[in-house]
């Protein structure tokens, strides 16, 4: 698994960063900034709290992305060109902006009105989700923005999201996970639901779920960092995006 050799040694870099100065308990009173926005999670946590049941399902496709907005005028080609030779990204063909691969990773930069945007995926099928369920030291959000430009820039945010798009092998499964998933997220106290759509039923008393409609869609948002969780269904096909604004400036 290259790509996770590839985290731990950017993980042990992380280590050594310095620590914050301290104030002189003399100087004048320093004006109070807010702080930026901070927030991050990894890839394990989000595939269990999105996926927690596989059985009876067939993986169409998953994807693991962290874009990153920059602000100000630059060279930003030749920025991302440089930014490929230092950390040994190979440059592939690109009809817009510019593109580069390292292993499992793709990375797409693109020059905006006011800025750029750094993109950084990673493809996400059965066998990459079977690694990442069994890996407890799994791939997380901020250090995959570690792949990314952060010194001498301006960063603007960095949002992550998690898409993974399966096939039940019947409908009758399908609704049964759609249930289980919204359930399971509301019973832990850190999410809220938008209103159930219609056709949403109770659930018995006697144990087990209530049915859902064929074709829904329902967002739940994470209490404290905001996290959207987006789950569409359409007969037997299920989608479901995790999305989190993990740095705001």
């Amino acid at each position: 698994m290259r790509w996770l050799v590839v985290v731990v040694a950017v993980a042990s870099g992380c280590a050594r960063c310095s620590k914050a100065g301290v104030v002189d308990a003399g100087a004048a009173p320093a004006v109070v900034v807010e702080a930026p926005r901070r927030f991050s999670t990894d890839l394990r946590s989000v595939l269990l709290t999105i996926y927690p049941e596989y059985r009876g399902t067939n993986v169409r496709s998953g994807v693991a992305r962290l874009t990153r907005s920059y602000v100000g005028g630059a060279d930003w080609p030749g920025r991302a060109r440089a930014h490929f030779a230092k950390n040994r990204i190979t440059e592939a063909p690109s009809d817009a902006g510019v593109e580069g691969t390292l292993d499992l990773f793709h990375f797409v930069f693109t020059e905006t009105p006011g800025g750029a945007t750094a993109v950084i995926e990673l493809p996400v099928d059965g066998e990459t989700m079977g690694k990442l369920y069994t890996n407890p030291a799994s791939l997380s959000s901020a250090l995959m923005g570690h792949y990314l430009p952060r010194e001498d820039v301006t960063i603007e945010r960095d949002v992550f999201d998690f898409v993974l798009e399966y096939e039940a092998v019947t409908e009758r499964r399908a609704a049964f996970l759609c249930r289980q998933l919204v359930e399971l997220m509301l019973g832990n106290g850190q999410w809220v639901a938008s209103p159930l759509p219609a056709g949403w039923e109770p659930n018995p008393t006697d144990g087990g779920y209530g049915g859902v409609p064929s074709t829904f869609e329902v967002t739940l948002t994470g209490a404290v960092d905001g996290a959207t969780v987006t789950l569409t269904r359409d007969g037997a096909r299920v989608s479901v995006v995790y999305r989190l604004l993990a740095w705001q400036r």
